[in-house]
């Protein structure tokens, strides 16, 4: 194993009840079912189906400025300061990169994953996956992905990395189980040992 490759939101940070709240705010109507639902599968394609473009960049907007008040948890500090002497710990999200930065940046945090990949890379996590793998010399028995949603699991499967699924964000365990995951965890600090393990078997 060299790398850990997180998901940011629902993982490093539950933006879940931020995110909606602003989906909501611009989308009246749409249930938190109907906000889960984009991300059971690859976010863009299902964001195109049903949002507008001027309301996707309003979202943004609103995020951004949410994300300037956004705090790391100290435990989470810890745990990742910890798995980075270890491993080389890279970032693949769907969110902006304006975003990720202003968050790392505020929190003090910013040496700690050696890439970020967020949506400006590309729209598809398979194609970020695919940069990664190219541009750091890896393969899908090298590293592990660690998310909170189903699309997710789904598409690295596609490109054969493992995921270690999160029950503290976005998706449940009934919804992540469909995706068949390598692992399911309850919290932020059960990855190390998850990893850990992983490298006994």
């Amino acid at each position: 194993m060299k790398a850990i490759i997180f998901d940011f939101d629902g993982v490093i940070h539950n933006t879940f009840n931020l995110a909606y709240g602003i989906h909501n705010k611009l989308n009246p109507g749409r249930t938190e079912e109907d906000y889960r639902s984009y991300f059971d599968g690859n976010l863009f394609k299902k964001i195109g189906k049903n949002i507008n473009k001027e309301t996707q960049g309003k979202f943004r907007e609103l995020e951004f400025e949410a994300f300037k008040d956004l705090i790391l948890e100290e435990e989470i500090k810890e745990e990742l300061e910890k798995l980075s002497k270890k491993y080389d710990l890279y970032i693949i999200s769907s969110n902006s990169i304006k975003n990720l930065n202003i968050y790392f940046e505020n929190n003090n945090f910013t040496h700690i994953f050696k890439e970020i990949l967020a949506c400006e890379t590309h729209k598809s996590k398979v194609e970020k996956f695919k940069i990664l793998f190219k541009k750091y010399d890896l393969n899908s028995n090298s590293c592990i992905f660690v998310t909170d949603t189903l699309g997710d699991i789904l598409e690295a499967r596609k490109v054969g990395v493992r995921s270690i699924a999160c029950t503290f964000g976005f998706h449940d365990e009934k919804r992540l189980k469909k995706g068949n995951p390598f692992k399911i965890v309850s919290n932020f600090k059960s990855i190390r040992k998850t990893i850990e393990d992983s490298e006994q078997l």
